[in-house]
């Protein structure tokens, strides 16, 4: 993969959007704003998810394409 760092952002967006949104759903039966909860569960999932796909992407390959291995 040549640009981890882009990939790492395509899944952590898509990762925020539907923790997010699954977050909101389930919360809705007890708490009437259950977005201001579902927002930062999506935003805390998307970072992870960002920071786990760069470490994953960025140590199987070396900068040069090679495998670490």
């Amino acid at each position: 993969m040549r640009h981890p760092l882009f990939a790492s952002f395509v899944v952590g967006t898509t990762t925020a959007f539907l923790v997010g949104i699954a977050v909101t759903e389930v919360v809705a039966r007890w708490i009437f704003f259950s977005l201001f909860v579902g927002i930062p569960a999506g935003i805390v999932a998307g970072i992870v998810a960002i920071a786990a796909t760069y470490a994953a992407l960025t140590r199987r390959y070396g900068p040069t394409g090679e495998s670490a291995e």
